[in-house]
């Protein structure tokens, strides 16, 4: 049971599945590009109040089954040929026009498309052209009336434009819109511009001999003319050919002038560059064997000088020096010498060099080659030897006290009872 009722709940949903597809395709309505689609039968807004249809220009929508139907209406140009006869132009001659003209109606509200729905839908596009053919007639026939035949088949663009503005406001009202008009030919019956042609044949043949005839004139004139401007320029071109040889040998002259000239320049200016290099290599050499004389000759003999000057101040100052101290020391020898015993010492402390000296003086002048010492027998040689010394010595003394006034002997008696006093003074004295 419960298997038969799925059954029929898929059945019963394929069906309400299929009748959707089935009401959309039926209802659904796909506008092309170049058509206007109206839906009819329910009561819509526009700019003029209440409408009883809608309209879509491309696109899809859907129509409402059993309350609006569908029409549409071609947005295709729809081209028209037109022929007048015995239309009237000014002067009340008649001609015969062809025309051909391309209308549409119009795909906006605002061009008349609500008036082209009021007047041709469901209408055949054979009325269309009928209405639209009417129109451009009566305005063909009203601009010729403007013009002269020899004007008008000028004048075709002209004549065009005056008839689209002529029949733009009534083709709106009549929701049409012209595309494009064309004049292609104009003719009249009484042979008026066959004779207006025949004239301006004849005119313009006149006016071709006449401009002909000028023209071989005027050729004549201006072959003269050449000749003559040929003649010209021919004599002008010699001129001109010796001026420029002219004015060549004359430059060329003046170019090998400023060649010499500026070969002399430069060999001017190289011997004065020689002699500058010259005296810049003189000048160098002379201040380098100054600079040589300076290093070898004044730079020594200047540091000489320097040095010997710093060693005489040194000696001067050694000097003054050695003056300062030996001055002191004399002056300090003074004081020591204004005592008795001071002076003493000091003739004792001079007592080994004195002796020193004497002996080199009596050595000097005394040379003792070899001493004998002859002995009686009785041993007394050596002793009376030491005893004849230590004689001369004593006579050395008594002889020293006879020139300087010195007692050494004394002096030696005194240092030697000093001695015992005080030893350390005794000996000091001889070192």
């Amino acid at each position: 049971m419960l298997g038969n009722m799925e059954m029929i709940g898929i059945f019963l949903g394929i069906l309400f599945v299929m009748a959707v597809v089935v009401y959309i395709k039926a209802n659904m309505k796909i506008c092309e590009p170049n058509e206007v689609m109206i839906f009819t039968g329910r009561t819509s807004k526009d700019r003029d109040g209440a409408a009883g249809y809608r309209i879509i220009k491309g696109g899809r929508a859907m129509k409402i089954p059993f309350i609006e139907t569908v029409r549409t209406i071609s947005l295709n140009t729809i081209p028209i040929e037109i022929e007048v006869r015995g239309a009237l132009t000014r002067g009340t001659i008649p001609v015969n026009v062809k025309a051909m003209a391309n209308v549409k109606v119009a795909g906006t509200m605002a061009e008349g498309l609500g008036n082209a729905i009021e007047r041709f839908l469901g209408k055949s596009p054979a009325v269309i052209s009928a209405t639209a053919r009417e129109i451009l007639e009566g305005a063909l026939r009203g601009v010729l009336a403007t013009m002269e035949p020899e004007e008008a088949n000028a004048d075709r663009i002209g004549m065009a434009k005056r008839i689209y503005a002529e029949v733009r406001e009534d083709m709106q009202r009549m929701g049409l819109v012209l595309d494009m008009f064309k004049v292609q030919e104009i003719k009249d019956e009484k042979g008026y511009l066959e004779a207006i042609a025949r004239k301006k044949n004849a005119e313009v043949h006149r006016d071709a001999r006449i401009v002909e005839a000028e023209a071989n004139a005027e050729a004549g004139v201006r072959e003269a003319e050449s000749r003559k401007v040929a003649e010209i320029a021919d004599i002008e071109a010699k001129k001109a050919v010796v001026a420029a040889d002219l004015d060549f040998k004359v430059r060329q002259a003046s170019w090998r002038a400023g060649v010499n000239q500026a070969e002399e320049k430069a060999k001017l200016a190289g011997e004065i560059a020689k002699m500058e290099e010259t005296r810049l290599l003189e000048e160098r050499r002379l201040e380098a064997n100054r600079l040589k004389y300076q290093a070898e000759v004044v730079v020594p003999a200047e540091a000489e000088k320097e040095a010997k000057l710093l060693k005489a101040v040194g000696e001067a100052a050694f000097t003054l020096e050695e003056g300062r101290a030996k001055a002191e020391a004399l002056r300090r020898l003074k004081e020591q010498w204004a005592g008795e015993e001071t002076r003493d010492l000091f003739v004792i402390q001079m007592m080994p060099e004195l002796v020193e000296h004497v002996s080199k003086i009596v050595a000097a002048n005394l040379n003792v080659e070899r001493i004998t010492v002859l002995d009686n027998g009785g041993g007394g040689g050596v002793p009376s030897l030491v005893g004849n010394l230590a004689g001369s010595v004593n006579s050395f003394f008594e002889q020293m006290r006879c020139l300087t006034g010195l007692d050494i002997t004394r002096l030696a008696e005194k240092a030697a009872g000093t001695d015992r006093e005080g030893e350390s003074l005794v000996v000091k004295g001889p070192r």
